[in-house]
């Protein structure tokens, strides 16, 4: 499967680089990501594990949630139809998008 489905980037397959590192305001019609309330981040569709739904949470070195633009590092939650975890994905972002990603484990 490839991800985001975007009007800005050509997909890849099953990777997130394309959202953590793109510059395109997410209100902008055809961007992938929705920015909700709490300022988390979220991509409404299949996802590359098997969710419906991902929810982006960006993060300074401290760990506190930041602006998109503003964060170093990218917590992904995938959830499937009924809410619950599929995975956490963990990542860096630089201004060349998602440099490292590791996905959690079910121990």
């Amino acid at each position: 499967m490839k991800f985001p489905v975007c009007d800005y980037a050509d997909s890849i397959e099953g990777f997130y680089s394309q959202c953590a590192g793109c510059p395109i305001e997410s209100r902008t019609p055809g961007c992938a990501l929705q920015e909700l309330d709490d300022g988390t981040y979220e991509f409404t569709g299949e996802t590359p594990h098997g969710g419906s739904r991902a929810v982006f949470y960006f993060k300074d070195n401290a760990g506190t949630q930041v602006s998109k633009y503003d964060a170093v590092h990218v917590e992904i939650h995938e959830l499937d139809d009924a809410g619950l975890l599929v995975t956490i994905l963990y990542g860096m972002v630089d201004p060349e998008g998602l440099i490292y990603l590791k996905k959690s484990s079910r121990d």
